[in-house]
């Protein structure tokens, strides 16, 4: 991607473009520019790849525009099969979060979580074969097994299918003074609202007291059966995280 192949498009068509460079921080699944116009800045994400991507480029795209509305993201601007454009946000990755932090990411989740989208629910067990015939070694089928335990003790607990966004890491959300943004939305589609729920809490390392708080600001009154299902969540969303990287790391 460069600054003549971008002027092709005509999409910026009141704004002269000034700069395109990489961004630091890369993901796997794009290469990540930051474009400087006369007017603003924005992000190009060019797809490198679509192996591990939940639903598609365009539900991600439209998913984005819909989250923009309700004041979660940030502006989706262009979208075709090779690369998006959003605009950029300035802010910072926390590691650590506030009281106020929480219960303000807190909110913006469960306005994330009612938003409508038809689409396929995430399936999970079907991730979980195919690591369990790629992974043959001891350390992570241990890990699969986990899973498969806690997916049986779910089925006791009601499933609650919502929009989440299933990459809910330090690096895809944005603090900037009172406001909270979300971005990189490839892995977004359907399924439970615990899954989001248990990324926050395990990517941020909530201690009990966080995990209280985070909850009360979400669900307002919750039970011993809340904290059962998120604690096999943790646990899902933890060995996903590690079987994922290691089959990233095994191509």
């Amino acid at each position: 991607m460069n600054i003549e192949q971008l002027k092709k498009y005509h999409i910026f068509k009141d704004e002269e473009i000034l700069s395109l460079e990489l961004l630091k921080n890369q993901g796997f699944n794009n290469i990540s520019y930051l474009l400087k116009t006369s007017k603003n800045s924005y992000v190009i994400r060019v797809f490198k790849s679509n192996d591990s991507v939940n639903i598609s480029r365009s539900f991600e795209f439209e998913t984005q525009k819909k989250a923009y509305k309700k004041n979660i993201a940030t502006k989706a601007i262009f979208f075709n099969e090779n690369f998006m454009i959003y605009e950029y946000k300035k802010g910072i990755h926390k590691k650590n979060l506030s009281s106020f932090d929480i219960k303000n990411l807190a909110l913006k989740i469960k306005k994330l979580h009612k938003i409508k989208a038809k689409t396929k629910a995430y399936d999970i067990k079907k991730d979980l074969q195919y690591y369990k015939k790629n992974l043959k070694d001891k350390k992570n089928q241990k890990l699969i097994t986990q899973c498969f335990k806690s997916l049986n003790k779910l089925k006791k607990h009601k499933e609650e299918l919502v929009l989440t966004h299933h990459d809910l890491n330090p690096k895809n959300i944005i603090f900037h003074n009172n406001s909270i943004k979300i971005i990189d939305w490839e892995y977004t589609g359907l399924n439970d609202k615990f899954f989001d729920l248990a990324s926050i809490c395990v990517e941020f390392k909530f201690n009990k007291i966080k995990e209280k708080l985070f909850l009360e600001k979400y669900l307002l009154n919750y039970s011993k059966k809340d904290i059962t299902k998120l604690n096999h969540y943790k646990i899902i969303y933890k060995n996903i995280c590690s079987l994922w990287f290691e089959t990233i790391n095994n191509l």
